[in-house]
């Protein structure tokens, strides 16, 4: 409730309202009989069960339509312009591979593994993305950023021995302790298996 001031003292806002309202004394004052007889309800249309109308036939058509739109090749693919795009995209994929291949084998050092590891990078992920992918002008790949933290990761718990430390009686080659020798590649590896993971849950 709201007080105003006015000349007839302090008011509820409201009230004042009603006062000033020239028509308040010509509305009808009804109870709850008159009110729903001058103003029915209308009826709702009932919600539909989930299962009601439920066929072989819907559910297929659903599982379908949802396998379609997580492999867009199917859709793309039959629609393709060969006469109008093929020479294009042939060129737009040798410039991709002669970019991919040097980038890949510099990020794979940077990760810690044998460059032809970042060959095969680049090469299986733009392979996934033409099946899997929606768009067609994108350029998939390994990158510097994501390269580096696998290669801190991997060299903070598998440190490159040098001569040294092999001689040395406390040289450790690893940190990692899980009762049979880890390369760097499977551990990058797992741990890329283990982000991606984490990204579609």
């Amino acid at each position: 409730m709201k007080l105003v001031a006015s000349h007839d003292g302090i008011v509820d806002e409201n009230e004042k309202f009603l006062k000033n309202d020239t028509n308040f004394d010509k509305m009808e004052i009804m109870n709850q009989l008159d009110f729903e007889e001058s103003y029915p309800r209308i009826c709702q249309k009932p919600k539909k069960k989930i299962f009601e109308n439920l066929s072989y036939k819907s559910v297929a058509e659903s599982g379908f339509k949802k396998f379609y739109n997580f492999v867009p090749i199917i859709e793309w693919l039959p629609k393709y312009d060969w006469k109008a795009n093929i020479k294009y995209d042939i060129l737009g994929g040798i410039s991709d591979g002669i970019m991919h291949i040097p980038q890949g084998m510099a990020y794979a050092s940077l990760a810690g593994v044998p460059p032809i590891h970042g060959v095969y990078a680049s090469f299986f992920v733009t392979i996934a993305y033409l099946v899997f992918g929606t768009s067609r002008h994108i350029s998939v790949g390994t990158f510097a950023v994501a390269s580096m933290m696998t290669g801190a990761v991997r060299y903070r718990l598998i440190p490159d021995v040098s001569s040294e430390n092999l001689n040395s009686s406390t040289g450790s080659s690893t940190l990692l302790d899980v009762g049979y020798p880890v390369t760097p590649l499977m551990l990058t590896a797992s741990l890329t298996l283990g982000v991606g993971i984490i990204q579609v849950t």
